[in-house]
């Protein structure tokens, strides 16, 4: 099989520490797309921080704003658990904001903002490396800036929209390494840790990533050996950092492990599961298009709003019919184009163990919260046609004129979604004191 072409903006002579030398018009772009993006979620943001939802647990898709508030902006906070190790060393990016006197909900907003933005920015750089033209690319970056799951992740402090930002950057760093191993050779070790210190399980991305990068150029037999060295480098990274952030916590396991096994066995998430086609919905037909909310009642007299039930008004559902056909058509394609071929393998095997992995992995039915470990690898299946289009012809322009559409539909969806939820909390009748139960 032939190795596709290094990126558009890759250099010819690769230099060994670093990743490809990108055009610096493409950074701009990429750069103002994000800067607009951040302005966006920040409105969002601190709209939504005016009010008294991040006091609380779960009032919106089961997400704990209370714990990332405290953690990035509070004196007291809990450093993260088995599932989030390394959380705590996002909490430099807060202090900025507050020592210039912004509040602690708000600073918060603004962090995840900043990540939402700076995924926009990665997804634009992301469809560059595939040599999808500028404007193409642009348009399309937007619409992921403005689909559903992005634009929630990036106004609501939870370890989401971090998580998100880690995968997008793992991706595109997969394109690159696609192309030539010796791009990235530093920062694939950096990705992976990102992964693990946010949420353990995204770990399995980049390892994903980069097996598919050493199978393509070595093949199956040749890549097992890089495989155990970059493996073995990796677990020792997240362990070191593992250790400076949990040193009490790893000598009580020493000391009795058993109470502390017992303790992590007990994370384990509880309750009502759905099956594979709630699943798929709520992963995969949700993250673009978001349907209307759903009341759930949980415990201490919270209602939580989620999505969980295909109810759209009429321009939603166009929004959702035209997405899915785009979409569909856009993984085909990627897998029927020989460039893109080993990269839509990668992007659906990982797609596939996630749905997998959360048809056992739920908690009490909520399934959206996992979105945004799926979003990206859904868009980019989705976007598959576009590296096959010849700049300037008919059929190009036509999938300009559809992806347009989609920014204007699925863009007026999603805010209407994103406002609802902002000014929806400004007054809470809740029984509990704040934060509440999990």
């Amino acid at each position: 099989m032939e190795t596709p072409a290094l990126p558009q903006f890759a250099t010819a002579h690769v230099r060994d520490d670093a990743g490809p030398a990108i055009n610096r018009a493409d950074v701009a772009l990429a750069a103002g797309l994000a800067l607009a993006a951040l302005a966006v979620y920040a409105g969002f943001g601190l709209r939504l921080a005016q009010g008294r939802y991040s006091e609380f647990y779960n009032l919106a898709f089961d997400f704990d704003p209370p714990r990332y508030v405290a953690l990035l902006a509070h004196a007291e906070y809990d450093r993260g658990n088995v599932k989030h190790p390394l959380t705590l060393l996002l909490r430099p990016l807060a202090w900025p904001l507050l020592a210039v006197g912004i509040a602690p909900k708000a600073a918060a907003a603004l962090v995840m903002a900043g990540f939402g933005a700076a995924t926009v920015g990665v997804v634009f750089l992301f469809l560059r490396s595939l040599a999808v033209a500028g404007g193409l690319a642009a348009a399309l970056a937007v619409l992921f800036a403005v689909s559903g799951c992005q634009v929630f992740t990036a106004m609501i402090p939870e370890a989401y929209g971090p998580a998100a930002f880690g995968i997008a950057a793992v991706w595109l760093l997969a394109v690159w390494r696609l192309a030539d191993l010796r791009h990235g050779r530093m920062l694939r070790f950096a990705l992976a840790a990102f992964g693990y210190g946010v949420t353990t399980t995204n770990l399995m991305q980049p390892v994903l990533a980069e097996a598919l990068a050493w199978w393509r150029h070595r093949g199956l037999r040749g890549a097992v050996l890089p495989m155990l060295r970059y493996g073995l480098a990796v677990a020792a990274i997240c362990a070191v950092l593992t250790a400076l952030v949990w040193a009490d916590v790893l000598w009580n396991f020493l000391a009795d492990p058993v109470a502390v096994a017992k303790e992590v066995y007990w994370q384990r998430t509880k309750g009502e599961r759905v099956g594979l086609a709630d699943v798929l919905l709520r992963l995969v037909g949700y993250g673009v298009v978001s349907p209307r909310f759903v009341a759930v009642a949980l415990p201490d007299g919270i209602t939580m709003l989620d999505f969980r039930a295909p109810l759209f008004d009429p321009l939603a559902a166009l929004a959702f019919g035209l997405w899915q056909v785009f979409w569909l058509a856009g993984a085909i394609a990627a897998f029927v184009h020989r460039s893109t071929r080993f990269l839509a393998l990668g992007l659906t095997a990982t797609l596939v163990l996630n749905i997998a992995f959360h048809l056992d992995f739920q908690f009490r039915g909520s399934v959206y919260l996992y979105a945004a470990h799926t979003h990206f690898l859904v868009f980019a299946l989705g976007t598959g046609l576009a590296p096959m289009l010849r700049p300037g012809s008919a059929v190009a322009r036509a999938y300009l004129g559809v992806v347009l559409l989609l920014v204007v539909l699925v863009g007026a969806v999603t805010f209407d979604r994103a406002r609802a939820l902002a000014t929806g909390f400004d007054e809470v009748n809740i029984t509990c004191t704040a934060p509440c139960t999990e």
